[in-house]
């Protein structure tokens, strides 16, 4: 996926698993027009364009089809139609049992609008969002709490290309989403393991920032003109020092570390440089894919071993369990978790190790949870619990 200016993306895949991304807003909402322009889209096989966003209580994963290439998802009968901005959608609902979804693997259902002529590239379109989730609480399909929502590319064992702007009608398409034009503002939130570690901050290869790292995680926050991709630099590596970077913002927007493929300064497979990883153990650079002019939210799904596995995040804060929380520690074969909360709700979970290399994923729910850890090898791990529009951290010795 590149990420274009403003709310531009484009993708050129071949062959792949299964993936859907695009550009959009870290929160959804019923009552939105979506205007977009897909200036090219050229799938070779089993691809949608399409909106495509999640809710939670109840967890719903939702389409408002478009397009589409061979095979005109989801089959299987309608059930109604709705008639929006020219067209007429197909109404479908499917059952996801036991897949992965944005709070881990879960059953849920999906809520499909699907229309029933493609609509043509080059050309700016609307998508009055109100008209299909109306039309869905007519069948009982009831959507919860938004999470993100974006104009999406999917792609399942296909071929092709694609490129996209999207932007929020009533507003002038291709939108700068910053209230200040030529002014950015990024922060970056990181930490050192020692206290002494210097890490500077380079949009578009040009140094916008140095400052050293506490051993806390805390928020540096720079404001530039300067535009081009974001590499966040850990620059004096030695003994006993290492970085961590949970993530930065770009005018809001949130790009997690863990979710960037070119990362210089992990210790992977015996050497340095590697991907995927909040950690640099060598000095080296994790690069933030996008750039000072992304839209709100990048949304990627990557195919990984059968599975569709959810990798967006917008979490603008992160909090700490408590020793009370997560317990006992150190802990030998079975790890409780407590969350006190009275809402019924289930986070999805992630263990990493010190090499920022995930060990495990599950889900815990509100009360008290175990967590069977006898398979992990001794040593040192961070919890990361992601709870709605934040997350909450702890590290645990095994």
């Amino acid at each position: 996926m590149t990420l274009g200016s403003e709310g531009n993306y484009s993708y050129q895949w071949s062959n792949t698993g299964n993936f859907v991304g695009g550009k959009g807003w870290s929160t959804g909402s019923s009552s939105r027009v979506i205007g977009y322009n897909a200036g090219n889209y050229s799938p070779s096989g089993n691809s949608y364009l399409t909106l495509y966003g999640w809710s939670t209580n109840p967890l719903v994963e939702y389409y408002v089809v478009d397009s589409w290439g061979s095979w005109r998802p989801p089959g299987g009968t309608a059930v109604g139609t709705v008639t929006s901005d020219g067209g007429t959608y197909q109404l479908y609902r499917t059952l996801r049992e036991d897949e992965p979804s944005i709070i881990g693997r879960a059953t849920f259902y999906q809520y499909w609008s699907v229309r029933t002529s493609k609509r043509s590239t080059g050309t700016n379109n609307n998508i009055t969002f109100q008209n299909h989730v109306n039309a869905w609480a007519n069948q009982g399909w009831n959507l919860g709490t938004h999470n993100y929502q974006v104009m999406a590319t999917e792609g399942y064992e296909s071929s092709g290309s694609s490129n996209v702007t999207v932007w929020e009608s009533g507003n002038n398409p291709n939108p700068n989403p910053n209230p200040n034009p030529g002014t950015y503002t990024i922060v970056v939130r990181a930490r050192g393991t020692s206290g002494s570690e210097n890490i500077r901050v380079t949009v578009g290869g040009t140094q916008v920032d140095s400052y050293t790292a506490s051993t806390s995680m805390s928020n540096r926050t720079i404001n530039t003109s300067a535009t081009g991709g974001i590499n966040v630099e850990f620059i004096n590596d030695a003994s006993g020092r290492d970085v961590q970077v949970d993530y930065i913002q770009v005018n809001g927007s949130t790009r997690q570390a863990e979710n960037q493929s070119n990362n210089t300064g992990v210790y992977q497979n015996g050497s340095c440089g590697g991907s995927n990883s909040e950690w640099m153990h060598c000095s080296g650079y994790i690069g933030f894919s996008g750039n000072t002019g992304s839209m709100s939210v990048e949304a990627s799904d990557q195919n990984q071993k059968g599975d569709r596995e959810i990798i967006v995040s917008t979490i603008p804060e992160e909090d700490v369990l408590s020793e009370e929380m997560l317990f006992p520690n150190p802990v030998k074969d079975v790890l409780n978790v407590s969350i006190p909360s009275t809402s019924n709700a289930s986070y999805g979970t992630v263990i990493y190790n010190t090499n920022g290399v995930v060990a495990k994923k599950f889900t815990v729910q509100d009360g008290n949870n175990t967590v069977n850890v006898s398979e992990l090898p001794a040593g040192t791990y961070i919890m990361k619990i992601t709870m709605g529009n934040k997350t909450v951290t702890k590290k645990f010795i095994k």
